[in-house]
């Protein structure tokens, strides 16, 4: 796969950061210590993110990604006194890489829309009505606000905690679990069954960007244009009377709008490839998943996550009457 490369030696990132001698035994964070703070901040997600997202949407998510996903990474990097620049990549972006990444997160928003799209027609099918966590912005003046939210203030906050954070702390175990991994906890922090698959891709991706960039602010923007199209194609949606049902007939006019995004996704990670100037990152690849990745707070981790999928599901399929609550 040309887009999952080995980090840049002789560019924007040219070295492998974490990579190499980052273990809890010199002092730096390592696999456990990113677990103890993934856990702390799942948790506080839950039981107080959402209630503070339930009493006022936007207030909540800011108060959720600054002091409940910002501060506790900020804390975590300081806490292990790790260089910024190197271990995070708290370094420029390259003016170079910028419309690459770009062209990139469009043509990846499209691609997890229609497979998100496909899984909610097949449970439609099967009885299932989608729950509406977000309210699409009604007037032009909420949908700045909604765009701040969701898109800017999201996209630094769980940048600096997953790839600032979390990820390099994996990176001894070799960049390509770190990145899966890394990946996985992120699909996992979202807590919907039915954007799982899609919100792992898209940690992927912004994992692959971060590493071949050499920067941070490379999955930031990428992150931050993403949530920008996603929260405009929902307040151009919420203008509109849209069916509840999807038809057959939708997919099938999408097509070509797949099919392009799908050649304009290849060629981006290629385009992100040949610019880093790196060799292939699934070259030297021992394994999938970090060493000593299953354990109790992985497992408390996905418990959680199915806790509340089935709540997910318990809703859309009438299975809890919320107007007993």
């Amino acid at each position: 796969m040309a887009g999952l490369n080995q980090t840049n030696r002789n560019d924007a990132g040219n070295d492998r950061g974490p990579a190499t001698g980052f273990t809890e035994e010199n002092g730096k964070p390592g696999l456990k210590a990113a677990m103890r703070l993934y856990l702390f901040v799942f948790v506080l997600l839950i039981i107080f993110g959402s209630l503070a997202q339930a009493a006022h949407f936007e207030i909540g998510m800011i108060i959720t990604q600054v002091v409940i996903i910002l501060l506790p990474a900020l804390w975590f990097l300081r806490r292990y006194r790790v260089d910024k620049r190197t271990f995070s990549r708290f370094k420029p972006l390259q003016a170079r890489y910028i419309p690459t990444i770009l062209v990139l997160a469009a043509a990846m928003w499209i691609l997890n829309m229609a497979l998100a799209a496909g899984l909610v027609s097949g449970l439609m099918e099967l009885g299932y009505e989608p729950v509406q966590v977000l309210e699409a912005p009604e007037t032009f003046l909420d949908y700045l606000i909604f765009v701040l939210v969701i898109s800017v203030f999201a996209g630094i906050c769980e940048e600096v905690l997953f790839r600032g954070a979390i990820m390099p702390s994996m990176e001894s175990h070799g960049l390509v679990p770190a990145v899966v991994f890394s990946s996985l906890l992120f699909a996992l922090f979202h807590v919907t069954f039915l954007n799982l698959f899609t919100t792992f891709i898209l940690g992927m991706v912004m994992a692959v960007v971060v590493i071949k960039t050499g920067s941070l602010w490379g999955g930031v923007i990428y992150h931050m244009f993403n949530n920008f199209i996603a929260a405009t194609y929902l307040y151009i949606a919420g203008q509109e009377e849209a069916a509840t049902e999807i038809e057959p007939q939708f997919f099938l006019s999408l097509l070509p709008i797949i099919i392009a995004a799908l050649a304009a996704a290849y060629f981006s990670l290629r385009k992100l490839h040949h610019q880093s100037g790196s060799e292939p990152l699934l070259k030297d690849r021992d394994s999938w998943l970090p060493r000593g990745w299953f354990g109790g707070i992985f497992i408390v981790s996905v418990i959680l996550f199915l806790i509340m999928a089935l709540l997910e599901f318990a809703i859309g399929f009438n299975w809890l009457d919320m107007g007993e609550f």
